[in-house]
Parts: C-alpha cells; structure tokens; sequence
C-alpha cells in the first residue's frame, strides 16, 4: 500500500517499450496543446486546471514558481539545461539567476510558446527541440539540469537513462533538480486517457541514488543527495502533500561501496531502522506513524509540557513516520507544522499518512539536520524526540536550533541519557547496535546551557517510558500480523532498555529551554 498508489484518473502505463511509451505521451500532449482557455494563456491546461479558474490557476502558479525558486543553489555562473521547459513557467526565472539556459521541449508548440514568453525578454536563453529520454550533449556540458513535471512522462528504463544522461552531462559538483507528481495527479481535471505515472518517493529515490557514470579518464561520479521535501503550495491550496522536489549534487566516487556519506546513511537507515519488517511493528504494535514505545501517548504526554498559541510555528525533527505531524494537523489546525526526516523511507510513510488526512498543514523536508541551511528566528518551537541520541556534534545541532527559534521560542529534546549506573554489556550491545549514543543529562544540560539558551528545566521521564515499554511489548506478544523473527528483534531491544531504565543505567530525559528575548 505505501509502494506506489493508484488513483481514479490514472491509467498507468506498464509498457516498457520505449516507442510505444513515447507515442503515448506524444499523442497526449499534442491533445493539451490545443486545449483553449478562458484566459488565452496555457497556466490552467499546465497546471490541469479547469478552463474558468485562471485567477486560481495564476496565483497557484506564482507561488508554486516562487517556491521551486528558492529551493535551488546560487546558480549566478551556471550553464543550464531546462528539460521539459513547456511554456516556459520557469525559464524566465532560471535565465534572471543564471549565466546561460537552453530550454527544451519535445512538443514544438511549447517551444514557440515559451520563444514568445522569453525569448525577447533574455538573451541568455536558447531554444530546442528535444526528447528528454534521449539526452545527446557532450559529458560535462552543464552546471545544473533542471526539470519540473517531466519524469512522470517518461517511462521506468526512459527515467533510469535519464539518471545516467543528466549525471553524464553534469560538469563535476554540477546540480539536478526535479520535481514530480508523486502517487497521484496534481490537478482538478479528470484524465480518462492520461498516460503518466506516478511514482513513489522511494521509486525515485532508489533510480538517482543508484546510477554512476564512469568518464573517459577513468573517475567514476555518482549523484550525492543534498536535500529534498514535498512543495508547501501544493499542501496549503490544494491539501496535496505529494508534490515532491529533489536536489542532487555530482559528487566523485571515494567510498568503498561507490556512494556518497548521505547517501550511505539514508540506506542505512531505510535497510534498518524504516526496513518493511520494522515497519509493521511499528503500523500494529506502536501505532501508524510512530516509531517508538508508547506512540501518539507518548508524544501528547511531551507536548504538555509546551504552550502554544494560535500562530505558532513548529519544526518536528527526526518525525519519523509522521504521526506527529498527522496528530498536529488533525487536533491542533492552528498549529503550521513541518517535519525534518532523512529516511526516504520513513518521508515516503509521512506523506501518504498526510494524503489520508488532505490537510493544508504538514510540510516534510528531507534532509540531513546536521547540514540544512534554515531561516534563523522562524520557528516558535522546535520539537526533537528519540532523535539527539542519533547525532554527532550535539552542541552545533543545538546552536542551529537556537538560531532557528524566534525569540522566547521553546526547545524540547526527549531521549534516552545516562544514568547513576554503569552499562552493561547486554545494553551497551543494544545501544551500539541501534545506533543511539547517549551522553550524561548534565552534559546535555551544559550544552543547553552553551548555546544559549536559559531557563532550562531537566526532568526524568524514566517512570513513564518504562510503562510504555512494558505496555508495548504485550501488544508485541499477543500481535497476530508480525513474523516470530521481528518479535525477536523487538523483544531483545525493548527488554534490553527497559533494563537500563530501571536498573538506572539509562535515564529517558526531558529538557525543555527557551531561547532568551534577546
């Protein structure tokens, strides 16, 4: 069910006849482009939209291009490729950030089109006809390729090409960005006869992360992920939280498995962690979008702890499966919420659980929370649970997260810290295993402190997570859905834990610390 979905107005192709695939699309944009509208511009047939709702169409398009904008690099020295450029939404903005761009299309109206938008306006803009599963310029001719709707036209092994042309073409530390319609259409219009595909997150995910490309002197590149998330336009006007966007960098090979670090870690954390094994422990033991013991009662119990007004503003990191996010959304509409994963995984389950609800709340941003660059002073409260003990450099995390707060802004941090007593080889084992390094609440407190932040409160929830624990390994044994093997598992970590917390080798700590008025 969270692999790729279908929906009422697609008809998906299964064909993986490159010829057969690309008649399809031909015939099927050659019908759009002749599709009139009240305005006698094309935003409602781009944006599938209904012929008498240009006002609506024109500002979701506005705001839709002012987003994809500023989600991409300083481009000011960069030549660009615009694959699938249309009517030339974007080419106008990538020729303004830009040294040059070459915009193309395989559709020749679209071309025209975009020739009378542009053209004139920017003599740094090229035009061409072009196919974009046939990618034909020379290796390291671009610094960055761009392209907004178009993989969904392409077939399986056309997006697998795509991969492999785009990253050929790349001049080293060169950047792709793509956008996609991810499980379901974006628009109003129902399609009996549309061809696109809709792909899972982690379908994507799998195809960039994967490819290399090895130059004629011999090095070998690959593309290293650099961040990612669902479009918050889209989720504000439309409820739709499957608009997705990635930004790719290309990097050269130096690991031993041939992948990037960020790379490696989201692997890593989607073969273990948001595995399809742990999943349905998760889904039936825990509770749909949590991921440790106790679920939407442990999160109600933290979030009591914090006060909110109708305004706020709130940044949940580490959200794992979504369900803090869904519980916000549902429960606390005034609340404008986004979360901060690095699974692709984990995001993938995160923005099915918000397509369930059709909220206009609930923003998921991919990426790696010791690398993203967010506003400073934007955040009214910044929510980070079973997630610190997973980091290195705690004191630079929490020296962001006090950048990201607005003034009076509130920081929580609930995790597993170290008690009175020694660990034993029996914990420290399940510890080291699960990835969790857990340092001295005093230290922890000390960092708090370091950064900045005052006044601090530090309290110890062990009693509570311990009761968690215990409820949650009942479910686990009475569970009918659940392989012996994944009992085993969850049984030997939880029971690993609920000894270091009660024989006070472990502590599970909240801290809660505002960051000053000035």
């Amino acid at each position: 069910a969270r692999a790729r979905q279908s929906s009422g107005d697609m008809a998906q192709s299964s064909s993986s006849d490159p010829v057969s695939v690309r008649k399809a699309m031909k015939t099927y944009w050659d019908k759009w482009a002749t599709y009139n509208t009240e305005s006698g511009t094309s935003f409602e047939m781009m944006l599938l939209e209904t012929q008498s709702r240009y006002e609506y169409a024109k500002r979701l398009s506005d705001l839709d291009r002012k987003e994809i904008v500023s989600l991409l690099p300083d481009m000011k020295n960069m030549e660009v490729l615009e694959l699938g450029a249309g009517i030339g939404r974007f080419t106008g903005k990538l020729a303004r950030r830009s040294k040059s761009v070459l915009a193309t299309d395989f559709m020749e109206k679209f071309i025209h089109d975009n020739q009378e938008l542009n053209g004139r306006k920017h003599s740094n803009v090229t035009f061409a006809q072009l196919d974009a599963s046939k990618i034909p310029y020379p290796s390291e001719s671009f610094d960055f390729v761009f392209s907004n709707w178009l993989l969904m036209y392409l077939g399986d092994n056309e997006v697998h090409q795509f991969a492999v042309d785009s990253l050929r073409i790349l001049r080293d530390g060169g950047y792709l960005f793509f956008r996609e319609s991810c499980f379901h259409a974006s628009g109003r219009i129902v399609r009996v006869d549309n061809p696109s595909m809709y792909r899972s997150i982690k379908e994507y995910q799998k195809v960039f992360s994967s490819v290399s490309h090895t130059s004629e002197d011999g090095t070998t590149y690959c593309y290293d992920f650099v961040f990612g998330g669902n479009c918050q336009t889209y989720i504000l006007l439309k409820n739709n939280p499957s608009q997705v966007y990635w930004l790719w960098r290309k990097r050269k090979v130096v690991s031993e498995n041939g992948a990037p670090k960020q790379v490696e870690i989201q692997r890593s954390l989607d073969d273990r962690m948001y595995s399809d094994d742990r999943m349905s422990v998760y889904e039936n033991v825990i509770g749909d979008g949590f991921v440790t013991p106790g679920g939407l009662r442990a999160v109600k119990n933290l979030l009591s702890r914090l006060t909110f007004s109708p305004q706020t503003v709130m940044l949940d990191v580490g959200c794992g499966l979504g369900g803090t996010l869904a519980y916000m959304a549902k429960e606390h509409a005034q609340v404008d919420i986004t979360g901060l994963e690095l699974s692709p995984n984990a995001v993938q389950a995160s923005v099915l659980l918000m397509n369930q609800l059709k909220s206009n709340k609930g923003q998921v941003c991919v990426s790696d929370l010791t690398q993203i660059n967010l506003p400073d002073g934007c955040f009214d409260i910044i929510f980070v649970k079973d997630t610190i003990g997973y980091l290195g450099n705690q004191s630079g995390v929490l020296l962001n997260f006090q950048k990201w707060l607005k003034p009076r802004g509130q920081l929580l941090v609930g995790d597993y810290c170290l008690g009175n007593s020694p660990l034993t080889d029996s914990v420290a084992k399940v510890l080291t295993a699960e990835g969790i390094q857990p340092l001295d609440s005093l230290v922890l407190s000390q960092m708090f402190h370091d950064a900045g932040y005052n006044p601090i409160s530090c309290e110890n929830l062990s009693a509570v997570r311990m009761q968690f624990i215990r409820e949650d390994l009942h479910k686990l044994e009475v569970a009918q859905n659940i392989s012996d093997t994944s009992k085993l598992v969850f049984k030997t970590i939880w029971e690993a834990l609920l000894q270091g917390l009660e024989t006070e080798q472990l502590h599970w700590t909240v801290l809660v610390a505002t960051k000053p008025s000035q």
